[in-house]
C-alpha cells in the first residue's frame, strides 16, 4: 500500500485538478493510519469524497479506478528509468571522452578574473548586460547532491547540448528526505562548457564528491559569484510572490515597486532592496508600443533575469514555483518552501491538546509591532492566518518554542520571525499539516532583510489572537 500511495503521490502533483485521485490517495492514507494526510486529501477532493462516502457508491468502482491510475504511472516511472539509464550512460561516455575544463580553450582562466569591488553595488554591477558582456562570466544553476555522484543531474544540461551556455556552474543542494536543502554557500558541483567549435567539456569541483580519475578544481574565485547568484534568486522568489499575490487581489499588476510596500494594510511587501529595483520592471513587462507610441504593461508576470543571473539558456529564474509557508505540527517547525526546496526551516511553539488547527490558510495581515510595542505579548512582528484568531508572532516566552503551550497561534523566536516577515509577502499559502518538515533548521547566517518601510503597524486595532 505505500508504493500505492507513492505513485498515487506523483499523479496528483500532475495532476491537481483530479478530485478522484485526491480522493484514493486519501483512502491509502487512510489505510496506513495517516489521518491528518488522508483528511487533507478528502478536502482536496470535495464532492467526489461525499459521492462516496456519504451516499456510498459501491467500493469496486473507485478500485477500478484506482487501478488504472496507478497502471499508468507505474508505466510512466518504468520510462523515466529507462531513459535516465541511457542518459547516464552517455553522461559517463562523455566523462570518458571530453576535455577538462582546464584544457587549451577553456574558460578556467577568464572566470579567475570575474570580480566585483563594491558589495553595495553588487546587484547593479552584475545586472549590467554591458558588464556582463565584457566579464563572460558563468550561468549559474543548483541541483541536489545525490550521495557521491554529481554526474547523475547532468543530462538535464545536455538534452538540448546546442542551447547550452557557453559556460555553467552547477551548485549543490543538499537532501533531507523529498527535501533539496537552499543555502547561502552551496558548494559548487561541477562545470560544463561549449566552446565555439562545440566541443563540450566537464570540470569537477571540490563539493563535487566526485569519484573519478580526475583532479577536482578549487572553486575560491566563484564563489563569491555563486553566493551573490543565490541571493538575488531569494529577492526574485520574494518580488514575484509579492506582484502575483497582488494581482489576484487587485485585477492588475502594481504600476511600481512602492504600490507593493504602502502602508499597512497594503503592505504586501514589508520594504524593497537593490535587487528587487532592478528586477521589477523585468518581472512586470512592458508590451509593444501601439501605434500612438504608448507601452502598455503586459498582464503576465514574467521569469526573466538580468543577464548573468538567470539559471537557464533563456534566462530563466531558478525558483519557478510559488512561495508558500509550511507549519509541521509534529515537528515543531516553519518552513518556507518553493516546490521542492526548502529555503527556510524554523523551530516553532505550537498550541497545546492541538489547538493549532491542520489545514491551509494565507497571510491576511502583516503587522509590525502588534498591539504597539515590540515587547509586547505578540513580540516584534505578527502574521494573521486568513480571517482566524490564529497568526505566526513573536513571543518573550522563549521557552515555550519547541513544546505546545499556546492557545493555537504559532511562536517564532524574534530574529525568525522578522526575517520571515520580510521573506512571505502578504497573501502567501500556509498549510499546516503533520509530519513533512525535516528536524534539521535551515536558518542562514546572514538574514535576508528589507528595507523597511514606514506605515506598518496598525494603532487602530487590537490583536486578541490565541497566543
Amino acid at each position: 500500500m505505500l508504493n500505492n500511495s507513492l505513485h498515487l503521490k506523483r499523479y496528483v502533483e500532475t495532476h491537481p485538478d483530479n478530485k478522484m485521485a485526491w480522493y484514493l490517495l486519501g483512502k491509502d492514507y487512510e489505510t496506513n493510519g495517516e489521518q491528518g494526510k488522508a483528511n487533507y486529501c478528502f478536502n482536496r477532493a470535495e464532492e467526489v469524497y461525499e459521492a462516496f462516502e456519504l451516499s456510498k457508491v459501491p467500493s469496486d468502482i473507485w478500485k477500478n479506478y484506482e487501478f488504472r491510475l496507478l497502471q499508468i504511472e507505474r508505466e510512466k516511472d518504468k520510462r523515466g528509468k529507462r531513459i535516465r539509464r541511457v542518459l547516464l550512460t552517455a553522461v559517463l561516455m562523455l566523462l570518458i571522452m571530453l576535455p577538462s575544463v582546464n584544457a587549451p580553450g577553456g574558460p578556467g582562466a577568464s572566470l579567475a578574473k570575474v570580480k566585483v569591488d563594491n558589495p553595495d553595488e553588487i546587484h547593479l554591477a552584475i545586472a549590467d548586460a554591458k558588464v556582463q558582456k565584457d566579464r563572460k562570466g558563468p550561468l549559474f544553476t543548483a541541483t541536489a547532491i545525490r550521495g557521491k555522484s554529481w554526474s547523475s543531474v547532468l543530462p538535464q544540461l545536455l538534452t538540448e547540448p546546442d542551447r547550452l551556455p557557453p559556460w555553467t556552474v552547477a551548485l549543490g543542494m543538499e537532501r533531507s528526505g523529498n527535501w533539496e536543502i537552499w543555502s547561502e554557500n552551496m558548494p559548487i558541483l561541477y562545470g560544463i562548457y561549449r566552446d565555439t567549435s562545440g566541443v563540450i567539456g566537464i570540470q569537477p569541483y571540490e563539493g563535487s564528491r566526485a569519484d573519478c580519475d580526475c583532479t577536482p578544481a578549487d572553486g575560491t574565485e566563484l564563489k563569491g559569484l555563486a553566493e551573490r547568484w543565490a541571493d538575488v534568486q531569494v529577492h526574485n522568489a520574494v518580488l514575484t510572490e509579492a506582484i502575483q499575490r497582488y494581482r489576484e487581489r487587485n485585477g492588475k499588476l502594481p504600476g511600481s515597486l512602492d504600490e507593493l510596500m504602502r502602508p499597512f494594510p497594503n503592505n504586501w511587501l514589508s520594504g524593497k532592496s537593490p535587487a528587487m529595483k532592478i528586477l521589477f520592471p523585468i518581472l512586470t513587462g512592458n508590451g509593444a508600443a501601439d501605434k500612438d507610441g504608448i507601452h502598455k504593461k503586459k498582464e503576465t508576470v514574467g521569469q526573466q533575469m538580468p543577464e548573468g543571473l538567470g539559471s537557464s539558456p533563456d534566462g530563466q529564474a531558478f525558483f519557478t514555483k510559488r512561495l508558500e509557508v509550511i507549519i509541521d505540527r509534529k515537528n515543531h517547525r516553519l518552513g518556507v518552501i518553493s516546490g521542492s526546496v526548502l529555503l527556510r526551516n524554523y523551530e516553532v511553539g505550537l498550541g497545546r491538546d492541538n489547538k493549532t488547527p491542520l489545514g491551509n490558510f494565507n497571510i491576511s495581515d502583516k503587522v509590525v509591532n502588534p498591539n504597539g510595542s515590540a515587547n509586547g505579548i505578540y513580540g516584534s512582528r505578527g502574521m494573521q492566518l486568513s480571517d482566524s484568531n490564529y497568526a505566526i508572532h513573536g513571543t518573550q516566552d522563549i521557552g515555550s518554542i519547541g513544546g505546545n503551550e499556546s492557545e493555537g497561534c504559532i511562536r517564532m523566536y524574534g530574529e525568525d520571525v522578522e526575517e520571515l516577515f520580510d521573506l512571505v509577502p502578504m497573501g502567501t499559502k500556509v498549510r499546516i499539516e503533520e509530519g513533512v518538515l525535516p528536524n534539521g533548521l535551515v536558518i542562514p547566517d546572514e538574514r535576508f532583510t528589507l528595507k523597511l518601510t514606514k506605515g506598518q503597524t496598525n494603532p487602530q486595532k487590537v490583536y486578541h489572537w490565541l497566543d
